[in-house]
């Protein structure tokens, strides 16, 4: 599915717009990246019932503000290891023992479904705009015999849609396999029915970590446009051996995020002759018209995912013919990519003779009253941070 977003055009009485499918994957360079460590921040004791906003930066000295919230169902006590819950503090912290967001309980028992509001906390991050790439990383996922068995599921939105995270544990001493469980992580990532079973958004705890050691480590990512994440975190139902139910907690360091393209399109007109009459737009004179497209958003657009469509004004007529002298053979456009990265062929513009409900009228050579919409394909990945241009030309009626 294409989304296209029309803009305003000035000098012209037509539209131009860009279109990129929605879910189109993006990337961002380490400049662009905006990060934030709960290291940052002193240690203090949070409220369940409260939010909290931070900000997360770039080192292009850019910020971006997200918010924080909770909501905890059936838990019997909010205090762990003798700490109120929710914390910033080292009391989770995985390896590195910095300070964390900590939040856990003790749950009135296990856990019937985590994607249920019934014995689960749900922490939440919530972001104004939609944002890429969103990973974070928590710690001390893991188990206790007639304690706990850490349980988490983590939910994506951007309107209605829903996303899965891809879970793994790429990095820690022991937790080496990607998304495969190394022998002495305490994690294990779905879908899967042992120890007890999970989907492919959901991890549980198959044995013990230590609260500031690396086997219990989860990396989440989402490569969809996402402007909330919900961490589900609960204690997992019973299994062979157990009749209680103990308190549990779990950190996150930190998290990143990729900003989305923000692309912007511009049209402006101009007279082909310098001398003359037809050096002013009256009917008779030739006018080229040139669209840019600038990308400022921070992020690439995938590759050969978007396309720029421009209706033409009704007083004008579509010129079928070389306007490109430096090239040898017919070329009815000139494009200048500048640092965008992206090509164009004249195999991937198409024409319309019915304003731009469909694409596939072939143009007579020269003038062509029948072209009222043309649609240009370029291809390639479009970097973050740049523009090209497209110019074609047109006679005044």
């Amino acid at each position: 599915m294409k989304l296209c977003r029309p803009y305003l055009v000035a000098l012209a009485a037509s539209a131009t717009c860009w279109c990129a499918p929605a879910l189109a994957q993006t990337s961002c360079n380490a400049a662009n990246q905006f990060n934030f460590a709960f290291s940052s921040r002193p240690t203090q004791t949070l409220n369940y019932a409260n939010n909290y906003n931070y900000t997360a930066s770039n080192t292009l000295a850019q910020t971006r503000t997200f918010n924080m919230s909770f909501a905890t169902f059936g838990t019997s006590s909010t205090v762990v290891a003798g700490n109120q819950m929710p914390e910033i503090s080292n009391l989770v912290s995985g390896s590195t023992v910095v300070n964390n967001l900590v939040f856990g309980a003790i749950f009135t028992g296990r856990t019937p479904n985590v994607a249920t509001n019934n014995r689960v906390i749900v922490t939440t991050f919530t972001f104004a705009q939609p944002v890429r790439e969103f990973r974070m990383y928590l710690h001390d996922v893991d188990f206790s015999s007639n304690q706990f068995r850490d349980i988490i599921q983590v939910l994506g939105r951007n309107g209605a849609n829903t996303y899965t995270a891809n879970l793994s544990s790429q990095w820690g001493n022991n937790n080496q396999g990607g998304s495969l469980t190394a022998t002495n992580s305490s994690v294990k990532f779905g879908p899967t029915g042992t120890p007890v079973a999970v989907t492919v958004d959901q991890a549980v705890g198959t044995g013990s970590s230590g609260n500031n050691s690396d086997t219990g480590n989860v990396d989440l990512l989402f490569t969809q446009p996402v402007t909330s994440v919900e961490i589900r975190y609960a204690n997992a139902p019973l299994t062979s051996g157990e009749s209680s139910t103990g308190q549990q907690a779990i950190g996150i360091s930190r998290l990143s995020f990729c900003p989305m393209p923000n692309i912007q399109v511009t049209k402006s007109s101009a007279p082909v002759a310098v001398t003359g009459p037809e050096r002013f737009n009256i009917p008779g004179a030739f006018v080229d018209y040139t669209l840019t497209v600038t990308n400022s958003g921070g992020s690439t657009v995938d590759i050969n995912s978007s396309l720029l469509a421009d209706v033409l004004p009704p007083n004008v007529t579509f010129y079928n013919g070389d306007i490109n002298t430096a090239l040898p053979g017919t070329q009815n456009f000139v494009f200048t990519a500048g640092t965008s990265g992206l090509s164009l062929t004249s195999g991937n513009i198409t024409y319309s003779n019915n304003g731009g409900s469909t694409y596939g009228y072939s143009p007579a050579a020269g003038l062509d009253a029948n072209v009222d919409a043309i649609r240009f394909a370029p291809t390639g990945t479009f970097a973050a941070n740049s523009s090209f241009t497209v110019r074609f030309r047109a006679r005044i009626n």
